[in-house]
């Protein structure tokens, strides 16, 4: 069952890298989309997609689906990081809050399925 909880991060962690990847292409081509199909790195950034919905079903054919959908809220708090570390957004003390408070419910809430 472990080995599901490890597939399912990878696919949060893939899912992350994919959205922060299209906001920085976002931002190099000033939002317009047309342009930035010439651009070689959307495609990588949605093949690293694919490969991140694969790996999220394979997750959950074992995981049950109270923890598994909010697990994936912990691309809300790898975003901030990415967001404070490369795109240069401000932490406050509500947001690591909030973060803390995202990531102690996601634990408890694996925890109870674990010990069913």
């Amino acid at each position: 069952m472990i080995k599901y909880y490890g597939i399912l991060l990878l696919s949060i962690l893939l899912t992350t890298v994919v959205q922060a990847s299209l906001k920085a292409i976002s931002v190099k081509y000033n939002g317009s989309f047309f342009d930035s199909l010439f651009d070689f790195k959307i495609y990588f950034v949605l093949l690293l997609y694919g490969i991140a919905l694969v790996a999220w079903f394979a997750s959950a054919s074992k995981i049950p689906f109270t923890v598994l959908i909010p697990a994936n809220i912990l691309t809300i708090v790898l975003g901030g990081f990415i967001g404070y570390f490369l795109f240069g957004e401000e932490f406050s003390f509500y947001r690591i809050l909030a973060y803390l408070i995202i990531i102690l419910g996601i634990l408890v809430l694996m925890l109870d399925a674990y010990k069913n």
